[in-house]
């Protein structure tokens, strides 16, 4: 993950370079992972919230199912 200043903000950006969405609790980033996870289903994997040690927010990531 890399990190940088967009507008005066800091904002992480994934290995594609696209900026990650960032949630502020841990309750709305479950959320949004349980809504595309039911929506856009994968057969092997799935998405989880996790807590950046970067930004000290919470974002998705793509984790394979067990």
């Amino acid at each position: 993950m890399i990190k940088c200043v967009d507008k005066g903000i800091w904002t992480c950006i994934s290995k594609s370079g696209v900026p990650k969405k960032s949630y502020d609790n841990s309750d709305a980033a479950i959320s949004a992972a349980k809504l595309v996870n039911k929506h856009d289903p994968k057969d092997e994997t799935k998405l989880v919230a996790y807590k950046c040690t970067h930004c000290h927010k919470y974002h998705l990531l793509t984790v394979n199912k067990k």
